[in-house]
């Protein structure tokens, strides 16, 4: 195996299991911030009988499948989705890791992407995307992102992203504006960690990307007409959805391209 495939595949098993870790501290962002509570204390506690989970009890997905899906105290059953989350970040981290290889970039969208990821699964559950959310995960994913382009002088990354977060902060500004309008609620930052994503790859992966988010975003509107959740919130997985798919798509699309990404 050569030395550049082998860096590759090492750091993609590190962020693999790095994204395990931080889809369980999703899992707490998901369930506390849309509430107010904070996300340090207290610990871990299982949602039934409010017991704090132990340490060797809060191993993603594997303790899940130890415990049989059931709380060890109060034996009540634990959703699937905790490991769900787990399991996917894990995988959209070594998906990024895969496709930026070796590279300081792989932080900085890990960053994003769990951010985007965050949001999407608040929406599905009805709620609106909180905007914490979307300007710290995004705030912290931008700036890796910026000092690995400006580290590689790879300047058209760093204005592409900027772009990138202005058109999706204009975008998720008229959504807002709509949404007052119609007399529903609806975050105008949920976009902005998935603009970011689809900006910095440049070239062929934004125009997939943002040709996957407007899809999304159209069909979603327009279609799926779910339960509003609380405040006449949008349609769920609407607009979060839709910028996790178009930043998934042009991260994809950059890859597929070859010199779209500038690695």
């Amino acid at each position: 195996m050569a030395a550049g495939a082998g860096n590759r595949v090492a750091v993609t098993l590190a962020a693999a299991i790095f994204g395990l870790v931080i889809g369980s501290f999703l899992n707490v962002v998901v369930y506390r911030v849309p509430r107010g509570l904070s996300v340090v204390q207290p610990g871990s506690f299982c949602p039934s009988c409010g017991t704090p989970i132990r340490s060797s009890d809060n191993v993603p997905v594997v303790s899940w499948l130890i415990l049989g899906a059931k709380c060890r105290h109060c034996g009540e059953p634990i959703s699937a989705r905790y490991p769900l989350v787990e399991f996917i970040t894990g995988a959209l981290f070594a998906a990024l890791a895969w496709v930026l290889g070796a590279h300081w970039a792989v932080p900085g969208m890990c960053v994003l992407g769990a951010s985007a990821l965050a949001l999407a699964v608040i929406e599905l559950d009805g709620l609106p995307p909180p905007g914490a959310v979307s300007l710290i995960g995004g705030g912290i994913g931008a700036v890796a992102l910026g000092a690995a382009a400006i580290a590689d002088r790879h300047w058209w990354h760093l204005g592409d992203m900027l772009i990138g977060i202005g058109v999706a902060t204009f975008v998720g500004g008229t959504l807002g504006w709509v949404a007052r309008r119609r007399g529903t609620s609806m975050s105008p930052w949920a976009l902005i960690p998935a603009g970011a994503m689809t900006g910095w790859v440049g070239g062929q992966g934004a125009v997939i990307g943002a040709a996957v988010t407007f899809i999304a975003l159209v069909g979603s509107l327009t279609f799926l007409r779910a339960p509003r959740g609380p405040g006449g919130a949008l349609p769920r997985f609407a607009v979060a959805g839709a910028g996790l798919l178009g930043a998934g798509a042009a991260v994809l699309g950059g890859f597929l391209a070859g010199r779209s990404i500038g690695i």
